[in-house]
């Protein structure tokens, strides 16, 4: 993230100006065998069916194409809202870690 941004700066172009687009597309979302449990758990709480694929030693990860709209579906997606925000998963947490073109946080 852009050094002189606000975690409510970030979130307010998240939301207002991209509209979440790291949390839309074919892209893969990874979970840590830690996460998994709860990602799906997270998502009887909200009301969303989460298909979780699992990897070795009990890594998982989204494949957003797996569910409407082909985003993530803890994504709202009328308000570009994480649902789980406050409990995303490591990866989202550390987004952007680079550069990403078209993020406008990362400063691409």
């Amino acid at each position: 993230m852009l050094p002189h941004l606000s975690p409510q700066e970030a979130s307010h172009i998240c939301m207002q100006v991209c509209r979440a687009m790291c949390c839309r597309g074919p892209l893969l979302l990874e979970l840590d065998p830690g996460e998994v449990a709860g990602f799906v758990a997270q998502g009887r709480r909200v009301g969303v069916a989460v298909a979780v694929n699992r990897g070795k030693g009990g890594a998982g990860w989204v494949k957003f194409a797996d569910h409407p709209g082909e985003r993530c579906p803890m994504l709202d997606p009328d308000t570009a809202e994480c649902r789980i925000y406050v409990d995303r998963p490591r990866r989202c947490r550390e987004f952007p870690e680079k550069l990403t073109p078209g993020c406008p946080i990362s400063g691409g």
